[in-house]
């Protein structure tokens, strides 16, 4: 019988089958969020007196073991279930008798699962932000180790003037710190307490808002009841948001690999077990995994605008559509994490190939670089050397390709690149981060502490 069920109500089971679905999956991500949410309500209820302090410590109790085993394997959410705050109230029901029926006092599913959502999010986004700074470290550490080492730089994808490996990858590692920004922004946002907002106006009982805050390492208390549970699918959007940014900025290094590697560019070799075969032809070595990175992205993007679509448009409170969100939300990261974890494998055994740069080093991507000679050395206006240059490209010889790397010294160029000061900040971003993710996971464990 379901949660709901006053008894003789029960729905069609096809109508069970399409409400319900698969979402008993994404349960199985939320599950030990919720029943750390549950946790915090017990002793919220019991404080304010609405749960005697037998009954508040033997769910507490209960609760830590269900978490405990769920951590453990021990029991999950079955496509059977209505969903994971049945099953937990199941299971502490054979355990513990009348106290379990207590547990939802003062609580709507609605709060429920985006009291669960949210503390996912939080300990998910803390997570990812370390994925990321890892990533953008083994991109920085390339960079290190051929920062001066010379690249073609391409504007048009045709060869335009003088790069280096070490450009390419410090600015792809500054890319994925950069994004860390909008991880800011959606940590923020998902950091408000949504327990207590019930089905979007809140209970006719005493409840302390303030305590579960406390509780569940939320930096924000409940605010208006209406607006908590408004926020949802907005907060899920600008989670997506800050993963689409990483999403993006790897797309952009995949497309470059692609071509990179390829044996019409062949400016870089790759590690064994980072390519696959062809099922036709004997001699091929594809750069799959960059390849479905791009398409990865694509896909994400999908799942982002219909995340963002599914919230257009609903009226004030709850809407059954935004059951949909956790399933975008989840799948989303999801892809951008198997994204970030593939680029930090891949990175570190990314070898430039000199023959095959220098060989695409050809004089005439140093025109620009004569161009700058003339007004230098003799004084020539810019416009007038550009002319000159453009009217005699046949003309120019070939400099020291790294000597050239070497010699562009403005902050940002490839003889000034910051790289120490890079590596510094994504390790202090990473630290932040790990640091935010142990001190939530220190608060949860005393919300289930005897």
């Amino acid at each position: 019988m379901a949660i709901w069920s006053k008894g003789g109500d029960e729905t069609n089971s096809l109508v069970h089958a399409f409400t319900v679905g698969d979402d008993y999956l994404n349960d199985r991500v939320i599950a030990p969020y919720d029943i750390l949410g549950s946790a915090a309500h017990a002793r919220m209820l019991g404080a304010v007196g609405l749960l005697t302090p037998e009954a508040t410590t033997a769910l507490v109790a209960g609760l830590a073991d269900l978490h405990r085993g769920y951590l453990a394997g021990e029991w999950t959410v079955n496509v059977d279930d209505e969903d994971v705050h049945s099953k937990v109230e199941a299971l502490l029901t054979q355990r513990l008798g009348e106290p379990a029926k207590r547990l939802h006092t003062g609580r709507s599913r609605n709060d429920q699962v985006l009291t669960a959502v949210r503390l996912w999010q939080k300990h998910t986004l803390a997570i990812f932000a370390g994925e990321v700074t890892r990533a953008a470290t083994a991109l920085a550490e390339a960079a290190q180790r051929y920062e001066f080492h010379p690249l073609p730089g391409y504007t048009h994808l045709q060869r335009g003037m003088p790069s280096s490996v070490g450009m390419f990858f410090g600015a792809h590692a500054q890319a994925l710190l950069d994004d860390l920004a909008l991880f800011e922004a959606a940590w923020a946002l998902a950091d408000r307490n949504p327990l207590g907002s019930g089905a979007s106006y809140g209970v006719g009982l005493p409840l302390d808002r303030a305590l579960t805050t406390t509780l569940l390492g939320f930096a924000k208390g409940g605010g208006i009841a209406m607006a908590d549970q408004n926020g949802r699918g907005k907060v899920e959007t600008a989670v997506l948001d800050a993963a689409g940014a990483v999403l993006l900025d790897l797309s952009r290094l995949a497309a470059d690999l692609v071509f990179f590697t390829s044996q019409e560019a062949g400016f870089f070799r790759i590690g064994k077990g980072f390519t696959t075969g062809s099922s036709i032809m004997p001699q091929k070595k594809n750069l799959d995994l960059f390849e479905l990175l791009r398409g990865r992205t694509a896909r994400f993007l999908g799942l982002r605008t219909g995340l963002y679509a599914t919230t257009v448009g609903l009226y004030s409170g709850y809407s059954r559509d935004l059951q949909d969100t956790k399933a975008l939300c989840i799948q989303g990261l999801d892809l951008a994490r198997q994204g970030v974890a593939v680029t930090a494998a891949a990175v570190p055994t990314l070898e430039p190939v000199r023959e095959k740069i220098e060989a695409a080093l050809t004089p005439d991507i140093y025109a620009t670089d004569e161009a700058y000679r003339l007004v230098k050395e003799q004084g020539i206006p810019f416009r007038d050397a550009y002319v000159q240059v453009g009217r005699n490209i046949a003309a120019l010889g070939m400099p020291d390709h790294e000597a050239t790397v070497k010699n562009r010294t403005h902050a940002g160029s490839t003889g000034n690149l910051g790289l120490s000061a890079l590596v510094a900040d994504i390790a202090a971003a990473g630290t932040a981060w790990d640091t935010r993710r142990l001190a939530l996971e220190a608060t949860w464990e005393r919300v289930l502490a005897p």
